[in-house]
């Protein structure tokens, strides 16, 4: 089996973090996002994984060059003009082969085993096969009682009768699904299932059991980072570290710096003399100079925190 991650996102809800650090690198302790998924599709059998890239893709590239799995073979796909859900898709194609394969977003992290839905897909011959959870506050798919997509928000005509639920950001596709995206250009993989939809085809929702959640926003990234600490969900035990400091290589707190709660430091990131962190993250480099206070923050790499900061991401 083949898979495709997307990974080329500009991270917009991530800034000002991705103004130096691609989405997919993105770490949950000291782990980039992207290394996390390969891991688990060599775990699940994939042969090969197409990552499709564009905003700092040379970092990507630097990246998967030195961390690919064994037994997993990793393509880039390179964007030069970023083409969308739907366009990576159709730009990666020669190298996803001719079998339905995986789509895995890069910016969520989940416990379901996505092949349940290649499972699902060959037992029913659907065009494409979304894994969804339930997440009444943006929930936008609607399926019908039998799982078979009806549309999305917004769109007319939907019965009162209909399941809403979220794109989980995992799927099975066909290669007869991406006949239905246009040949060349930006494009979503909203545009194709829609397409499928007109044309009869048949598209179903599967409902995913386990942890699942979309880390696109800094805060985000760290409320399961306290979640990892202090209530970590079945399935993410591996992530779960022994103390909540938690120190990437060359990291530091030097004599006189103190950490209260959660901290996670990423390689050579450093926490100075008379320096206070608390529940906060420090990526790759990020300092926390002497006499500051960092509370609940997000840093990002190479920054260095001055003075009082709470709350929010700063780089």
């Amino acid at each position: 089996m083949r898979a495709m991650v997307l990974a080329a996102g500009l991270g917009t809800r991530l800034l000002p973090l991705t103004n130096k650090r691609p989405k997919c690198l993105m770490p949950v302790m000291n782990r980039p996002l992207l290394g996390l998924w390969l891991e688990r599709l060599a775990a699940w059998g994939v042969e090969r994984a197409v990552v499709n890239t564009h905003h700092l893709a040379s970092m990507v590239s630097a990246w998967t060059g030195g961390n690919t799995p064994p037994g997993l073979e990793v393509r880039l796909s390179h964007e030069p003009q970023i083409l969308g859900t739907g366009g990576g898709l159709v730009a990666a194609r020669p190298w996803l082969g001719r079998a339905p394969f995986l789509l895995v977003n890069a910016d969520v992290l989940a416990t379901a085993p996505a092949p349940e839905l290649a499972q699902v897909q060959a037992e029913t011959g659907a065009l494409a096969v979304l894994g969804v959870v339930d997440e009444p506050s943006i929930n936008s798919v609607a399926l019908d009682q039998a799982g078979r997509l009806l549309g999305f928000a917004g769109d007319e005509g939907l019965p009162a009768s209909a399941r809403w639920r979220t794109y989980s950001g995992l799927a099975c596709l066909t290669p007869e699904f991406l006949d239905l995206l246009p040949a060349r250009g930006f494009s979503s993989l909203v545009q194709g299932l829609r397409a499928a939809r007109a044309q009869g085809g048949l598209v179903l929702g599967v409902e995913l059991g386990g942890f699942w959640d979309d880390l696109g926003a800094a805060q985000r990234l760290l409320a399961l980072h306290h979640r990892l600490v202090q209530d970590p969900p079945a399935g993410l035990e591996f992530l779960v570290p022994p103390r909540p400091l938690v120190l990437g290589p060359g990291a530091r707190v030097e004599p006189g710096g103190r950490v209260q709660g959660m901290a996670v430091l990423g390689a050579g990131a450093v926490v100075e003399d008379g320096a206070l962190v608390s529940d906060s993250l420090l990526f790759p480099g990020a300092r926390a100079a002497a006499g500051s206070r960092v509370q609940e923050a997000v840093l990002g790499d190479g920054f260095v925190a001055q003075g009082e900061l709470s709350g929010g991401a700063y780089a």
